[in-house]
């Protein structure tokens, strides 16, 4: 590596150009005074000892004393130490932006914000980024085009021990995967397709009950829904999900008399038609 490959490094790390050089020349040659820095890094003598004094600042570099207490020596922190000085500070300094970022999130005059989702990969890429950022929970529903195309993340946080509830409409040979990492995944057991031309496939997805995506993927390749932090919307994702559960287990069990009623898939189940009371 050369010294320009080394100062790139240090700027990475936030340092200035001279702030850099005059590192290098240091920790080339300790102690120095400043008329020996400037000839070995190339900085403006009169810009030396203003950038000594923001290395001792940054804890970078140090001061030395001499016997003559007029003069002005420096040695070089070692970098090893400075590396982590300044690992500590910023790890200090993003847990404090951290906890202030959460606590204006949690304001009551913060307003939520609402993003569009109107492609399948927007709705893709932020569901796969929700499933991986999952640390407790995960509620999903979904169709198995969908399901395949985030199913590798789902098993991944499956490993991570995250819980979770998914409602498959349509067969995907991956839940059985998810099954036998007692994942509590479902498949429809009726068939759903007659609703896809109104409705599309519907998506609904929740992660940590603290973000979602619902929304739908219709015939014609458009997606219409929405990413969201708010607290209901989070709510009833969740809600939605559970009651898919829920019913398919309940049919499965004692449907027989409601399937004898409104039919094998349900198409004589009507919302729009007021219930005959005895």
């Amino acid at each position: 590596m050369s010294l320009e490959d080394t100062y790139d490094a240090m700027k990475s790390i936030g340092f200035g150009e001279y702030e850099a050089r005059v590192y290098c020349a240091l920790l080339a040659q300790s102690p120095a005074n400043g008329y020996q820095v400037a000839s070995r890094s190339g900085v403006p003598r009169a810009k030396v000892y203003e950038t000594l004094n923001r290395l001792v600042f940054r804890g970078a570099a140090v001061r030395v004393e001499t016997a003559r207490k007029d003069a002005r020596v420096y040695m070089a922190v070692e970098p090893k130490t400075l590396i982590q000085n300044l690992q500590n500070h910023m790890n200090v300094a993003f847990h404090r932006a951290q906890g202030e970022l959460d606590r204006l999130q949690h304001e009551p005059d913060v307003v939520e914000i609402f993003w569009r989702v109107t492609s399948r990969e927007d709705l893709v890429n932020r569901a796969q980024n929700l499933v991986d950022s999952a640390e407790k929970t995960l509620h999903v529903a979904l169709w198995s085009e969908e399901f395949d195309a985030v199913f590798e993340n789902l098993l991944s946080a499956a490993k991570r021990k995250v819980r979770m509830a998914v409602m498959l409409y349509s067969e995907h040979e991956g839940l059985e995967k998810l099954q036998k990492l007692d994942a509590g995944a479902i498949l429809h057991s009726k068939n759903k397709q007659q609703v896809v031309p109104e409705l599309g496939r519907q998506f609904m997805l929740a992660s940590d009950r603290s973000k979602c995506i619902t929304g739908s993927v219709f015939e014609d390749g458009t997606m219409d829904g929405v990413f969201s932090m708010n607290r209901g919307l989070v709510s009833n994702t969740i809600d939605l999900v559970n009651h898919e559960i829920y019913v398919e287990r309940m049919m499965n069990e004692v449907g027989r008399p409601v399937f004898d009623l409104y039919g094998e898939d349900m198409k004589g189940l009507n919302s729009f038609d007021r219930p005959d009371h005895p």
